[in-house]
């Protein structure tokens, strides 16, 4: 019984020393990934709005700076293009056709890992819009709405640029890292991520003659899965 208390506890000793050797390194590499997402602002009535899959809309820069010497803890800081997406029909008084509205943003994403659990935000400068109809068609950035009163005795039609009023978002993230191949040179990582959007995708300028509007500023919920390459930048301290 001894025996087998010894061999148990030395098995465990050697796990552990192997756990704490094998600490990811300070490393820095490639991303790639894909996003769905949606529109959870409160809904215009007259619209509704549908998820969107983009394949591969996610890429750029990754690093990782470990906090921990013993054990997987460490700062995650993603660096490139993302984006976010939603579909939008009119449904009153008549149905139309849906509209994809893609925003692209230059993303800086720092998180806080723990072991394959990931956590932290997003906050995103805009770069571009685009609007297409079900068939691919390119729409433009330009919306045109209904005659409206702009001051006594004066309507008209109102247009506005999506690009020019599309503001800074900030979004919270959760999600998962979880390693598929090591060696000395780096790691090839599966992520998955889930975010938030905190903010409105519009500038209050954009709801200038449509106050009463300003309550339904869409901003979304986004789903990515993806992969990294990271190479490493230093080599696990010898004991």
């Amino acid at each position: 019984m001894k025996r087998l208390f010894l061999c148990v506890v030395l098995l465990v000793s050697a796990s552990m020393e192997i756990l704490a050797q094998d600490v990811d390194q300070l490393a820095v590499g490639l991303f790639v990934a894909g996003k769905g997402g949606m529109n959870i602002g409160k809904q215009d009535p007259v619209f509704e709005s549908g998820f969107v899959l983009n394949p591969l809309s996610d890429f750029g820069l990754t690093g990782y700076i470990p906090v921990s010497r013993r054990k997987n803890y460490g700062i995650l800081l993603d660096v490139g293009m993302s984006s976010y997406s939603f579909s939008e029909k009119r449904i009153k008084p008549t149905e139309g056709v849906a509209i994809t509205k893609k925003f692209s943003y230059l993303s800086f994403a720092p998180s806080f890992t723990i072991s394959n659990l990931t956590f932290g935000f997003a906050l995103g400068l805009p770069m571009g819009v685009s609007q297409k109809d079900a068939n691919g068609n390119d729409l433009g950035t330009i919306t045109v709405s209904d005659s409206t009163f702009i001051s006594p005795g004066v309507t008209g039609v109102v247009t506005r640029d999506l690009k020019e009023n599309t503001q800074m978002t900030l979004e919270i993230r959760v999600g998962t890292m979880i390693p598929v191949l090591k060696s000395p040179t780096g790691r090839l990582n599966v992520f998955a991520n889930v975010g938030y959007m905190l903010s409105g995708i519009y500038k209050d300028d954009y709801y200038k003659f449509f106050p009463q509007s300003s309550q339904y500023n869409p901003s979304t919920m986004s789903f990515s899965v993806g992969v990294n390459y990271i190479f490493n930048l230093t080599q696990p301290d010898e004991e």
